[in-house]
């Protein structure tokens, strides 16, 4: 098992003297809001999903009570985060969860084998890829797995520089920026804006400004950059998002125009 902090340190809990016995990842619950109705049975009006817990027991192993004593330290150096991490687990390399450790443990000092369980509460009810779209396709059993619905016959695309393309969200859960990393990248030449329409959500993102030779839009989260400064006043305001399976484009307006694609695929 990994944990892997935000600013990307990963931690292998094997350096730890620790090994993962078991762990459990339960589905999601749904929560519905309902209205009653007068003559009828009530009407769902919406629908949350809720986030999950997963179960994880350890198994540990101290030569004395002074060697229990630095493990203890480096157990809670290791779990007890203000910030949230990522767990990933081994049998699973490519997905990882956002969590926090939603309980206590105790580790008893013993000479023999000791285990203890810790709950880890997630704060999505989803897993994510590890890599991004940017590294598709470049093979590593530890960053993409066949769970990742990859069909490594196909040539799957992130980049572009056409006015009409389609993107292939491998996920099953649509990649909203508001909530999840997207990141796009445009370059070109551009001097009366530009739209860039996902003709499969209805989603569309005009930019009214210039772009030169070296220049680049990026669209990261909520905010749009031009070679990193801010230049959301000369959007729109609107967002795009990335629906399961196939987004068809287009993008109209400029010259040269090459735009790219960077996000992670998202797991119920």
């Amino acid at each position: 098992m990994i944990i892997e902090l935000l600013d990307g340190t990963r931690f292998d809990i094997a350096d730890y003297n620790l090994k993962r016995l078991f762990h459990y990842i339960p589905s999601a619950t749904i929560e519905h809001n309902s209205v009653a109705v007068d003559g009828r049975s009530d009407v769902i009006i919406n629908s949350k999903i809720n986030n999950r817990t997963i179960s994880v027991d350890f198994v540990y192993q101290s030569e004395d009570i002074f060697d229990f004593y630095l493990l203890r330290d480096e157990v809670n150096e290791l779990f007890l985060r203000e910030e949230e991490y990522y767990i990933i687990f081994k049998n699973e390399p490519y997905k990882r969860w956002l969590v926090k450790a939603a309980n206590g443990y105790n580790l008893q000092p013993n000479q023999r084998l000791e285990s203890f369980s810790i709950d880890f509460i997630t704060l999505n009810y989803y897993a994510e890829s590890v890599a991004t779209t940017q590294s598709l396709k470049e093979w590593d059993i530890d960053s993409w797995g066949w769970n990742n619905s990859i069909n490594w016959d196909n040539d799957l695309k992130y980049s572009f520089n056409a006015n009409e393309f389609a993107i292939n969200n491998l996920g099953n859960i649509t990649v909203d920026p508001r909530n999840s990393f997207l990141e796009i990248t445009i370059t070109g030449e551009l001097n009366g804006g530009l739209a860039l329409t996902n003709t499969t959500t209805n989603d569309v993102y005009n930019y009214l400004g210039v772009l030169g030779e070296g220049d680049s839009l990026q669209i990261r989260g909520i905010g749009s950059y031009r070679n990193g400064v801010s230049v959301f006043s000369s959007t729109n305001k609107k967002l795009i998002s990335l629906a399961p399976g196939i987004n068809n484009f287009t993008l109209t307006g400029g010259r040269n125009l090459v735009v790219s694609f960077n996000f992670r695929f998202l797991y119920k």
